[in-house]
C-alpha cells in the first residue's frame, strides 16, 4: 500500500522558505498514529525538524528542538532523547545524524 501523501499546500505552510529534505512516512509510529517526520533546511542554512501526526479527526503539526551537543557521548544523549522523549524512528534519526540504522540502534538501547 502507498504512503499517502501530503497536499503542496500543507507542505508549503510547514516548509515556509525552506525546502523539505528528508521526508519519512511512517504508517503506525510508536504513538499508533500514522506520522511524516520532515528534516526541512531554510534558505538560510538552518535546518528544522517537523512532525505531522494524522489522528483521524485532526493532523497536528510539532517542531522538534534540537539541542546542541560537542562530544559524541552529549550526541549520543540527544538522539537517545529524540527517540524515547520525541518519538523520532531510529530511520529518521540515522538520517538526520548521519549514520546507520543499526548504530542508532546500539545508541537507544544503550549497549
Amino acid at each position: 500500500m502507498p504512503a499517502p501523501t501530503l497536499d503542496n499546500e500543507t507542505l508549503k505552510n510547514i516548509a515556509g522558505d525552506g525546502i523539505i529534505e528528508y521526508c519519512l512516512y511512517n504508517q503506525r509510529s510508536k504513538s499508533g498514529m500514522p506520522t511524516w517526520e520532515l528534516k526541512i533546511k531554510s534558505s538560510d542554512g538552518t535546518r528544522k525538524i517537523m512532525i505531522i501526526r494524522d489522528s483521524g479527526f485532526e493532523i497536528s503539526t510539532v517542531q522538534i528542538k534540537i539541542n546542541q551537543f560537542n562530544t559524541r557521548a552529549e550526541r549520543n544523549a540527544e538522539i537517545y532523547r529524540l527517540y524515547h522523549e520525541q518519538g523520532l524512528s531510529q530511520m529518521f534519526l540515522a538520517n538526520l545524524f548521519n549514520m546507520s540504522q543499526p548504530s542508532v540502534s546500539l545508541i537507544i538501547n544503550k549497549k
